[in-house]
């Protein structure tokens, strides 16, 4: 699909049918917010996705879910060529998180585009192209250099590979644990209080 010559889609079609969706930006990042962290979710937390997801469904198949997660990523298919980070000086780190950045991408959108987020139901496409775009001049790009540059980079004199190190310390995104399940939250009182966990192992 071409966004130069189609219109961003408000439904996705499952099992011959056309069903509507939720489609604003918002909404997808509140299916975010649930799964995030996580490295597998629960039904619970998946009908609730679906739920926000789909306007008027309320029985869900496997399709429905492959559709959702389809669309959460603009309809792109996984890219076969690896982007050649090392070359360009960049590292693997996570470049932007949606709840640490989200004051920085408000203020990227008022800078760059003049949109206000708070007053607008942008589709969810359009959302991420332009948050995909935004320019040099605005914090996030800067934070986001900072964060995925390659600081053992030869090209980068040690002054500046300094800085860029304490700019990581800085700005790092902490790795967001999964909560702990009742059996580890157990070991874990056991071992501060000096308890036996050999039962609980």
């Amino acid at each position: 699909m071409s966004v130069l010559t189609e219109a961003f889609p408000k439904s996705v079609w499952v099992n011959g049918v056309d069903c509507p969706v939720s489609s604003d930006f918002r909404t997808i990042l509140k299916c975010y917010e649930i799964q995030s962290g996580k490295t597998e979710l629960s039904q619970e937390e998946l009908l609730q996705i679906l739920l926000l997801f789909y306007q008027k469904q309320k029985i869900f198949s496997e399709e429905h879910v492959d559709q959702m997660f389809w669309f959460f990523s603009c309809g792109r298919e996984p890219s076969k060529r690896k982007f050649p980070s090392k070359i360009a000086g960049l590292n693997d780190k996570q470049p932007f998180d949606f709840e640490e950045d989200a004051d920085l991408i408000y203020a990227g959108f008022m800078q760059q585009y003049g949109i206000d987020l708070q007053e607008s139901d942008m589709h969810w496409w359009k959302f991420m192209i332009l948050l995909e775009n935004l320019g040099n001049g605005t914090r996030l790009q800067k934070v986001m250099e900072y964060r995925t540059i390659d600081t053992g980079n030869k090209n980068l004199s040690k002054t500046e590979q300094e800085f860029y190190r304490a700019m990581q310390r800085y700005y790092g995104l902490e790795q967001k644990l999964p909560p702990m399940s009742e059996k580890e939250r157990l070991i874990e009182e056991a071992l501060i209080h000096g308890g036996d966990v050999s039962k609980l192992l």
